[in-house]
């Protein structure tokens, strides 16, 4: 057979003619004329699999054993990189002469091509079954196959086809788009695909972007500018557009690109305080992350988009407004996002003495370079313990058991969820079988060597990490659910039997559950003067159960056995008892001991360690913590204070470790440190406590930067946990009082112009106490009515303020007893002026009815005290203040008990469970003469009586100041032409309604007022469920029928788009009708096939039996072509309704 030589020329750059992969998948390649052992099915790399031998291709390659070898597409000059030369050893010459097929790209400026053939038999001759058979091929865009027909002497023939494909100049598409620095994009890329997003680390400040195209003579554009240039990358999100156009000019194709940077883990402080006021996060009191606001929100509310989500995982309702969100209510500010990267901020170790500012887009890079981070190496105490001899954990051969076990731990941290992400996972995959596993082969370890401590310390962390997994992720096996689920039935038995109970003692409604409490013991002593021990037995029961719940922390948890937590610590101390001398046995022992609240017994522990390790920053943290719980003191307020700073500056500068090290531990349940610890967040909290009351060394850290430091991290933990469970509760607590503190400390500030960041703080800190899953108690009632009261203090003409302050107060009256009978009055003055003060300006006398409330007089009281007091000390310079007595007296540690928020020296702290918080004047604080107003008079009328001049103004006029009040609204400093300074209107809202409504119902004689007020809030906001569900219990009692009529008046949707709220809604109204037998009435049909839509027909069965007992086939056949979308005519269910005797 006759072989074929041939190249290809063309007048531009030369392209190497490959095969087919269908062809290649029969080669296999070899090199240097050896025998190759690579399979038969692996594909050719022409430029690795044959050697190179010139810089130049060949004008001509002849091919053997009737076949080509390769075929060259050769025009003007190559450039280096594609500068291939190859030589085909002879084996690989017979085995590439049945490649027939051959493919090549061009650019679209190629016109023609010309083919060189040449045969090895001078006999044979080719046909070039193309165009018009010619050696030069016009080139059409699209796919070019030519086919080349070779002819022997003896008649063979044999085809050889090569497909080019022309490039059209109208094209505009990337060949590959890739980012520099090794960033990968989401999904791969390919050409027709234009949406993509790509994660960076929090310190990657710029990228390059590198787009590739087919045709030389496309043009790339990013962002409007070069691909040379690096693109500034904003602190959240980013968007790149790659813009390529056609050879012709006349076509575009824009591929977008989202890159998302980490979120910065701490909070920062800009240099601006304005800054600090608008890029506030109201959630984490930290910068934002990728902001956005909520559409149509007045005021305008921006949150970081992670917490936004996590507020509104639970209730899709504006978590500042209660209104409920609709489609596209989520509005990205791109703008806002650019200004904060741009705005100057410190540095995170400011404290230590880094004066640098840079950009907030550039802190990450630069808090990683920044010579100031703390190191991992603490220097040594200056004065050390006796150092105790160090142990050998057994150094044997790594067992099997424990092989297997590390294995499944490592399967089990790869399995579990992302931050935000919903667990789902298939039968047999969970997460928590791997963790199983894990503490299996850990016991059987254990069993074999009972001695070996190392292996009961192992058990322990898995069994400390099945706590994690219970209660941060939700992982409970099937068994374990079904528990559960009956757990939950118990629970609700539990629960109404309590209230039953609170019921009986003058407890009615929902009580908090310091009264619950209150109401149990009051029930366990009457059953034991009864003599019916049985009962108080089960009352007891009761009461525990019930005690478990109210605390804040873990302790409560750790102290029941059947909590992985007290396994735990059981097996850290059998650790422990084996290897007395092991600071890590003695810091897990000591740690969990800590939180039990065995102070003294922890210390003992962690003293232990710090001997061992005297500069593991983790035994220091512990170590401090534990010694401010003790009544003698054993260690200097400085030393505990230093303790306790670097264990979190430690966690302040793993953030910032090389890319290149282990994954971030601060994120890892199992880390001692982790910032989803709620108790080393805690001890972080009495770090703040400690800076707030005693001053310390030059690189010791604020107190607000602490609480801010605190707050970021708690949010982040929280918006990280899958499940709200014990840990989500405790992480809630540490926000909110990290939020308080930080609250009281603005406010202490006493600063013009900080009104309306105050007034943003407290609505703020009054969302997240809503929508917390923590259960109400006295101690977060008493915190929301605080932090009203600030807010009222700050703007007492703010009717949004004085609407929150009302639904605080109403919270309150959960008994009938003075306190409650004043807190529903109280409630009721303060809804009243919130209404009255709609459509006015929010500047001004504070409102009548403030001056009726309790609190408010003793603040004014407080206000005037202090201002005589002031005046004294100005005339009076050499007498000391009271207060300097006061604070020269030994007050002891400011560590937080269980149950309490931590408070500074000069803050006023919320009422303890166990006190009432009838004013200012019954604190604390005013016991020792110290600050006592919840805020400086700064607006006019704000801390004085009605018609006398506010202090601060007199103090003004006597310094021959000019005194000019400023606002207190959100909205200050805006002057018309005439310089008078404009202040924001108060909006009318349906909120303080729909609260004074709520507060009238609870008595009597105020019924229908409430009424009247519940069709208000219907009018202005129909879409409201709660107003028309309440309304309608009101009525029931009386007027079944009206009660038919105000739910029908609720704006239902379309039965497809109708939620489980709006099937409470039709669900009422079946089951008022059907209960009134109105079997007639127009609005039964309707509300019977959305009901059974939305809700299922097994909810409807008892309603079918009962129309069946009544004969009322027709309504039956017309509800069930209803629910199933299917005329009553239809042949399925003509057949349904004779098998169930309707027709």
């Amino acid at each position: 057979m006759a072989t074929l030589a041939l190249s290809i020329q063309q007048q531009i750059p030369r392209f190497l003619l490959l095969p087919s992969m269908a062809d290649c998948s029969r080669l296999r390649p070899q090199a240097n004329g050896g025998d190759s052992s690579a399979p038969l099915g692996q594909s050719l790399n022409w430029g690795t699999d044959f050697p190179q031998r010139s810089s130049v291709f060949p004008s001509n390659l002849s091919f053997t054993a009737a076949s080509v070898t390769m075929l060259l597409l050769e025009h003007g000059s190559l450039p280096p990189c594609m500068t291939v030369p190859i030589q085909l050893p002879a084996r690989l010459t017979r085995l590439i002469s049945d490649i027939t097929q051959y493919t090549a790209t061009v650019e679209s400026s190629v016109e023609t091509t010309t083919l060189h053939l040449q045969t090895s038999d001078c006999g044979a001759s080719c046909n070039i079954l193309f165009g018009d058979g010619s050696k030069t091929i016009k080139l059409e865009d699209g796919l070019n196959k030519v086919e080349i027909e070779v002819v022997s002497e003896d008649g063979t023939t044999k085809m050889y086809s090569i497909a080019v494909t022309k490039l059209s100049a109208s094209a505009a598409q990337l060949s590959d788009l890739t980012v520099q620095g090794g960033h990968s994009l989401q999904p791969d890329f390919s050409p027709t695909t234009y949406d993509y997003s790509c994660p960076v680390h929090f310190d990657c400040c710029e990228v390059r972007m590198n787009p590739q195209t087919p045709d030389k003579s496309m043009q790339t554009a990013v962002n409007d500018a070069t691909c040379s240039e690096s693109i500034m990358l904003n602190a959240g999100e980013t968007e790149v557009i790659i813009k390529v156009t056609s050879a012709d000019g006349a076509n575009s194709q824009v591929y977008t690109v989202n890159i998302t940077r980490e979120q910065i883990p701490l909070a920062v402080t800009f240099c601006d305080v304005r800054d600090q006021i608008e890029f506030e996060c109201p959630v984490s009191l930290s910068a934002l992350y990728k902001p956005v606001s909520i559409h149509q929100s007045e005021p305008k509310t921006v949150l970081s988009a992670p917490y936004i989500d996590m507020l509104t995982r639970r209730s899709k309702v504006d978590p500042f407004t209660e209104r409920p969100l609709g489609e596209g209510w989520k509005v990205r500010e791109s703008e806002l996002e650019q200004r904060m990267s741009n705005a100057p901020v410190k540095c995170f170790f400011s404290h230590r003495g880094c004066r640098r500012q840079m950009r907030y887009a550039e802190i990450g890079a630069h808090a990683k370079e920044c010579r100031h981070k703390p190191s991992s190496d603490l220097d040594p105490l200056i004065r050390n313990w006796e150092k105790r001899l160090q142990t050998a954990f057994g150094e044997r051969d790594v067992d099997n058991l424990i092989s297997h076990a590390e294995k499944h731990l490592k399967l089990y941290k790869k399995w579990l969820p992302n931050p935000g992400d919903v667990m789902c996972c298939d039968p047999g995959q969970s997460p928590l079988d791997h963790l199983e596993q894990a503490a299996v082969h850990y016991a059987t370890a254990v069993k074999i060597k009972p001695h070996n401590a190392k292996l009961h310390f192992l058990l322990g962390q898995t069994l400390e990490e099945h706590y994690f997994a219970t209660e941060m992720y939700g992982l409970r096996k099937k068994a374990e659910v079904d528990d559960q689920d009956l757990v939950q039935a118990k629970s609700a038995g539990r629960q109404e039997e309590i209230l039953a109970i609170c019921r009986l003692h003058g407890f009615p409604g929902t009580p908090t559950m310091e009264n619950q409490l209150k109401a149990l013991d009051m029930e366990l002593q009457d059953l034991k003067q009864q003599g019916q021990s049985a009962k108080a037995d089960y009352i007891q029961t009761l009461f525990l159960w019930l005690s478990k719940k109210a605390g804040k922390d873990s302790s409560s948890v750790v102290s029941d056995e059947k909590c992985w937590l007290s396994r735990a610590l059981l097996k850290y101390l059998d650790a422990w008892s084996l290897n007395a001398d092991s600071w890590e046995y003695n810091l897990q022992a000591g740690r969990l001991l800590l939180l039990q609240g065995r102070s003294k017994k922890a210390l003992q522990h962690l003293q232990t360690a710090l001997g061992l390790q005297p500069c593991h920053p983790t035994i220091r943290f512990y170590t401090g913590l534990a010694q401010l719980q003790q009544k003698e003191e054993t260690m200097s307020n400085e030393q505990v204070m230093l303790f306790i700073q670097q264990g979190l500056e430690y966690v302040m500068g793993q953030f910032f470790v090389p890319h290149d090290h282990k994954e971030q531990e601060q994120w890892d349940t199992g880390c001692h440190l982790s910032v989803v610890n709620a108790q080393f967040l805690r001890g972080c909290l009495s770090l703040a406590a400690l800076l707030s009351k005693y001053s310390s060394s030059d690189q010791a850290m604020s107190p607000e930067q602490v609480y801010h430091i605190i707050s970021g991290l708690a949010a982040q933990g929280i918006s990280r946990c899958v499940n709200a469970g014990e840990v989500v509760q405790q992480l809630e607590w540490v926000l909110l009082d990290a939020h308080f503190a930080l609250l009281q400390t603005l406010i202490q500030q006493d600063r013009e112009g900080n009104q309306p960041w105050i007034v943003k703080r407290c609505q703020a800190l009054t969302a997240l106490i809503l929508l917390s899953s923590i259960a109400p108690c006295r101690e977060l009632l008493d915190m929301q009515e605080k932090v009203c009261q600030m807010g009222v203090v700050a703007a007492p003409r703010c009717s949004r303020a004085l609407c929150l302050l009302g639904s605080a107060q109403l919270a309150q009256s959960d008994a009938a007893t003075e306190r409650g009978q004043a807190g529903l009055a109280n409630a009721c003055l303060s809804f009243q002026a919130s209404i009255e003060l709609e459509g006015s300006h929010q500047t001004g006398e504070p409102p009548e009815q403030l001056h009726k409330q309790t609190w408010w007089k003793d603040h004014v009281a407080a206000e005037r005290d202090k201002t005589v007091k002031h005046e004294a000390t100005e005339t009076k310079p050499t007498v000391e203040s009271s207060e300097a007595t006061v604070d020269g007296k030994k007050t002891g540690r400011v560590a937080p008990a269980r149950g309490a928020p931590p408070s500074t020296a000069k803050t006023l702290a919320p009422t303890q469970v166990n006190k009432t918080a009838t004013g200012a004047k019954q604190t604390p604080q005013a016991a020792r003469g110290r600050k006592v107003g919840l805020l400086s008079a700064k607006s006019n009328g704000v801390g004085k009586a009605p018609g006398k001049t506010s202090i601060k103004a007199q103090t003004s006029c006597k310094s021959g100041q000019e005194h000019k009040p400023s606002t207190s609204a959100v909205e200050v400093g805006k002057q018309d032409n005439e310089g008078t300074v404009l202040t924001a209107l108060n909006e009318k809202s349906y909120l303080p309604r729909l609260g004074l409504a709520r507060a009238l119902t609870r008595t009597a004689d105020s019924q229908k007022q409430a009424c009247n007020l519940y069709r208000e809030v219907i009018d202005m906001a129909p879409e409201v469920h709660d107003a028309y569900i309440e309304l309608a219990n009101l009525l029931f009692k009386d007027d079944p029928l009206a009660a038919v009529d105000i739910y029908s008046r609720f704006p239902l949707k379309p039965v497809c788009e109708q939620t489980f709220d709006d099937a409470f809604i039709t669900g009422e109204v079946v089951h008022i009708l059907m209960k009134q037998e109105q079997y007639e009435h127009p609005q039964l049909l309707p509300n019977l096939i959305a009901y059974g839509k939305v809700m299922g027909l097994c909810c409807l069965e008892k309603y079918i039996e009962a129309l069946e007992g009544k004969f009322m086939t027709n309504l039956l056949r017309t509800v069930y072509a209803g629910i199933l979308d299917k005329s009553v005519d239809d042949e399925e269910l003509q057949d349904f309704f004779k098998f169930k005797c309707w027709i």
